[in-house]
């Protein structure tokens, strides 16, 4: 019978907590190249997003600035609302298609990502929360490389000097 040999090493995963509460956790590479590509090809998933939830009828949500308060049209509202509902789920697909799997469920539960928090809406928040993350670990990672090259170099030029 055959061993099994486990072995690990640093993917570059990290579990991320969000905003405090451990039932909010992501998984991602922030250094993985392969994000870079799937957030380039952003035309071609809008695209295919909008394939999927067709126009979005974006006068309807501004006409609910028009409604009257005393005899509010039903109709528009509901209109309003399917619109705001496909918004909603075009936009957490197009977050899910750049993370590369349902991290939208985990984010924002089944609250809407156009929610307005701190002046903007949550999805926009959680965004520039995650690119600032990502620059970050990018940069962090880059200096990590480049002093591993470095002492690469300098064993090399060691090593060359004492067989002259």
């Amino acid at each position: 019978m055959s061993e099994t040999i486990k072995l690990s090493f640093d993917d570059g995963y990290k579990n991320i907590e969000l905003n405090g509460n451990p039932n909010k956790i992501i998984r991602i590479n922030p250094t993985d190249t392969q994000f870079i590509n799937r957030i380039s090809g952003f035309d071609e998933k809008y695209e295919n997003i909008r394939s999927r939830y067709g126009d979005i009828d974006m006068n309807s949500i501004n006409d609910l600035q028009n409604l009257d308060e005393n005899n509010p049209d039903f109709e528009k509202l509901k209109l309003a609302a399917d619109s705001v509902d496909k918004l909603d789920m075009a936009v957490k697909d197009l977050i899910n298609d750049i993370f590369g799997y349902d991290i939208s469920l985990i984010v924002f539960g089944t609250d809407s990502c156009l929610s307005p928090a701190g002046g903007q809406p949550i999805f926009m928040n959680f965004m520039q929360c995650i690119f600032a993350y990502i620059n970050e670990c990018s940069v962090e990672e880059r200096k990590k490389s480049q002093e591993k090259l470095n002492s690469y170099a300098a064993q090399r030029n060691t090593i060359v000097s004492e067989t002259k």
